[in-house]
């Protein structure tokens, strides 16, 4: 079984690898056949064959236009990489951005929050979500709901960040924003054409209750197999793919 992955293999997960005599191949694996996969490092190139196949490539923040290209502008990943600012904006107010905003106000960081649609958390319960809102909106100098940012100007001082809502709009600087507006998965960086695997507009892979794709020989498994986009689905869904493979 061969598995192609984005991210970076942990220690613990290297150490489990090795004890399974399981071979890691590290690099940027595209499929170039419906049984052959290529794989490229540090300008090196080498091609694998596979009888069977798990796609478990994953997948990425999600991005909005018009950002700068700026290091203090940061994604779910990077966020875990910083000194921490004086102050952060995150823009999305689903279970991401709420997430790594708790960890941000718990540390210091003067937090404020912004959600384009008239809820935090959308489609969660309301009656659930009421004490959380509550409790943030004391805690953080701002949460902000039905409102759009619709410009990010870097200046050497900060990041200027244009917040349009009812018709107006207000300027605020930050020292560092956060996009938490979702993920998407990697369905489409992988040459999933060459095998002839179908992939959705969005970049998910259909799979049935076996996990296999349309090809009956590779699977999928994890954020690239669909909803809901959460670890412990993952592991679920490899075990499956797994024991139907064998």
């Amino acid at each position: 079984v061969c598995a192609t992955h984005a991210a970076v293999t942990s220690e613990g997960l290297e150490t489990l690898a090795r004890q399974r005599k399981v071979e890691v191949v590290r690099g940027t694996g595209k499929f170039v056949s419906p049984h052959h996969l290529a794989v490229e490092e540090g300008g090196r190139s080498q091609v694998i064959a596979f009888r069977q196949c798990i796609i478990a490539a994953g997948s990425e923040s999600a991005r909005i236009p018009n950002l700068p290209d700026d290091p203090r502008v940061l994604d779910s990943t990077s966020a875990l990489e910083l000194d921490l600012p004086a102050s952060l904006l995150v823009i999305g107010g689903g279970i991401i951005g709420l997430e790594m905003a708790t960890v941000y106000d718990a540390l210091g960081v003067k937090v404020s929050v912004v959600e384009l649609l008239d809820q935090l958390m959308p489609g969660c319960d309301p009656d659930l979500l009421r004490p959380l809102e509550r409790r943030i909106r004391k805690r953080y100098a701002a949460v902000r709901t039905g409102t759009r940012v619709s410009a990010v100007n870097a200046t050497q001082s900060g990041l200027e960040v244009s917040l349009e809502a009812g018709g107006k709009t207000e300027v605020e600087a930050f020292g560092a924003v956060l996009v938490a507006v979702g993920r998407a998965p990697n369905g489409r960086l992988i040459g999933a054409d060459n095998a002839g695997v179908r992939v959705s507009a969005q970049g998910f892979i259909g799979v049935d209750k076996q996990m296999r794709t349309n090809v009956p020989h590779i699977f999928a498994i994890g954020d690239i197999a669909g909803q809901p986009m959460l670890a412990h689905k993952a592991t679920h869904e490899g075990k499956v793919a797994a024991e139907v493979a064998a």
